[in-house]
């Protein structure tokens, strides 16, 4: 049997899965897992202890909401760190439906032709020739040639490079390179690989540790490109600083937890422990400017007191 698992983000796999009862009525072989914003548990736990409950000879797909987010990196290292299933990201409702439907498993051409019919009915149905015209091209910003580097943001953030980088801060800012600085990802392939599906066209990527990432500022200061730089966890951000001071980091997400508080207010996805707010009050003792900010359509909350 082909096992469905629609991941999202929020409430979209539920309200697709609804959908899906509307249209066939039985879709027992539709499962959903969702990310919420104060969520402790990993989604990867979800969708292993989902999948141990499936029989050994079925077929898994897990539809991830778009690529290059922070559900689909998740599920893209967990499908190449040995737990067998297709991820397919971006999903549709005529995709999930005929694999639902499906009583045989799609794999390899079938799969990628049935991936390109789904993308036909992504259209305008009132000027429906508009789906054979190429596609804009993308404006970007000028490219320097030589000079300092101009740190347009850095940005602390445990998901590293997801949507809410990729489509909003990159955009807002118009990087040219994006350098995640994490220990655990610069010295894990699959983690790279991930984060390379998630990397902006056109966009400049670098993965490194603080130690190779302070190595290279002197080569960045010549390049005079726009540059983005992502922190894993507060620890490796202070230890870059401390090498490397930055004028402003932007606090976008860290992983809520026991023993955790919100900082930031009730939309703040920022969660400290006391020795995460110890490594932002030396950040603060530094004088670097310190803010929360999701997004930039959310207001910016400055941190000016010690936590």
């Amino acid at each position: 049997m082909n096992q469905i698992i629609l991941a999202s983000h929020g409430g979209l796999a539920a309200g697709a899965k609804d959908t899906l009862e509307m249209v066939l009525g039985d879709v027992s072989n539709v499962h959903v897992v969702s990310l919420a914003r104060d969520d402790k548990e990993p989604i990867t736990n979800k969708v292993d202890a989902m999948i141990a409950t499936f029989n050994a000879d079925d077929t898994v797909y897990v539809l991830t909401d778009m690529l290059g987010s922070s559900v689909n990196n998740s599920m893209v290292e967990l499908s190449k760190n040995g737990t067998k299933f297709t991820v397919v990201s971006g999903f549709n409702i005529p995709l999930a439906l005929t694999l639902a439907m499906s009583p045989v498993p799609v794999k390899g051409a079938e799969l990628a032709a049935l991936i390109n019919e789904a993308r036909t009915g992504l259209t305008n149905p009132n000027a429906p020739v508009e789906a054979a015209a190429a596609p804009a091209k993308k404006a970007t910003a000028s490219r320097h040639s030589s000079g300092p580097a101009k740190i347009v943001l850095a940005r602390l953030d445990y998901r590293l490079l997801h949507g809410q980088v990729v489509f909003t801060w990159t955009t807002k800012v118009q990087a040219e390179r994006i350098i995640v600085v994490d220990n655990a990802a610069a010295n894990d392939d699959i983690k790279k690989g991930a984060l390379k599906l998630a990397k902006p066209q056109g966009v400049r990527l670098n993965v490194f540790t603080v130690e190779r990432a302070l190595a290279k500022m002197d080569k960045l200061n010549t390049l005079g490109e726009r540059v983005m730089f992502v922190f894993g966890n507060t620890a490796e951000m202070l230890q870059f600083c401390q090498g490397y001071k930055l004028d402003a980091i932007n606090l976008g997400a860290t992983a809520n937890h026991d023993g955790a508080d919100q900082v930031g207010g009730k939309d703040s996805s920022v969660f400290l422990d006391a020795t995460q707010k110890a490594d932002v009050n030396q950040l603060l003792d530094m004088g670097i400017k310190l803010y929360v900010q999701q997004t930039p359509t959310y207001q910016s909350v400055d941190i000016d007191a010690k936590l």
